[in-house]
């Protein structure tokens, strides 16, 4: 299967998404995505090997990157229960 490279920030938890500001303990990789993948995703599920777990594109990183922060837990709604 066909792949694409996103460059990713990925936040520490305790980091405020909102906040447009450089943390200098954020850290930032290329991940893979499947070429089926439109565009950039709302959510990333262990996208990188360092960074297990749900990830929330929360807005712009540094050079270029696609700011995600960590979601511990999920809101159940008609998105995100399952079957």
């Amino acid at each position: 299967m066909a792949s694409r490279s996103l460059r990713v920030e990925f936040l520490p938890t305790d980091s405020v998404a909102g906040v447009r500001t450089e943390d200098p303990r954020a850290e930032v990789h290329d991940v893979s995505l499947p070429d089926d993948v439109d565009g950039v995703p709302e959510l990333l599920e262990n996208p990188h090997v360092d960074f297990p777990g749900t990830w929330r594109l929360v807005g712009d990183g540094v050079e270029g990157a696609h700011r995600y922060q960590r979601v511990d837990r999920l809101g159940e709604d008609s998105s995100t229960r399952a079957g």
